[in-house]
């Protein structure tokens, strides 16, 4: 039986809360890999070099998922040179408020973080999958360990598109500060 899952339109709008700017400032920092202050396109390839290296994966693997990166960084960026933190946490904010984002965009965005993370493109993120995301991330096996079994709700050993898209609405539309998904991207940021 599939499980259902909130829908993001019936998530109430953020108010900018300041858990919510920690959660957001976390996130920011998972994927400024050289920690410089700023998200940029070399963060992407640094994290994908480090997958690659984690995996280790032929040139042609390690090309896509480079490739992959790219496309994500294209798409959150619309390829400007670098996001600083505070213009990410103001950018994320208002998209997740809007309806159209909520409604259509939100599982485009859903997709397009499973691709990153599901490395042999078989519809399922493995554990092994989840740690090397997590290591191209910088970010701890410990971790890893953690908010894999968080997010994989039916305990299969798998998670799927809709269990990922759970963790990510739950992470990105709420403001409760005791929601069992805020650190799974790692312990929140100061």
């Amino acid at each position: 039986m599939a499980q259902v899952f909130q829908a993001p339109m019936d998530y109430p709008p953020l108010t900018g809360s300041e858990h919510w700017k920690r959660k957001l400032r976390t996130y920011f920092r998972c994927f400024d890999v050289n920690s410089d202050g700023y998200i940029t396109k070399e963060d992407y390839v640094i994290s994908a070099k480090r997958c690659a290296e984690y995996l280790d994966l032929d040139d042609e693997r390690a090309e896509q998922i480079l490739n992959q990166r790219l496309r994500q960084w294209e798409y959150i960026t619309k390829n400007a040179s670098k996001v600083s933190e505070e213009e990410y946490v103001e950018l994320v904010q208002g998209l997740c408020n809007q309806k159209h984002f909520r409604e259509e965009l939100f599982s485009t965005a859903v997709s397009r973080a499973f691709a990153v993370v599901d490395l042999n493109s078989d519809g399922l993120i493995s554990r092994e999958e989840y740690k090397a995301f997590f290591y191209s991330l910088c970010l701890s096996a410990e971790d890893s360990h953690k908010t894999f079994n968080l997010i994989d709700n039916n305990n299969d050993g798998f998670i799927t598109k809709d269990e990922l898209g759970h963790a990510m609405a739950e992470f990105f539309f709420t403001e409760d500060p005791n929601n069992i998904y805020n650190e799974v991207y790692g312990s929140l940021a100061d």
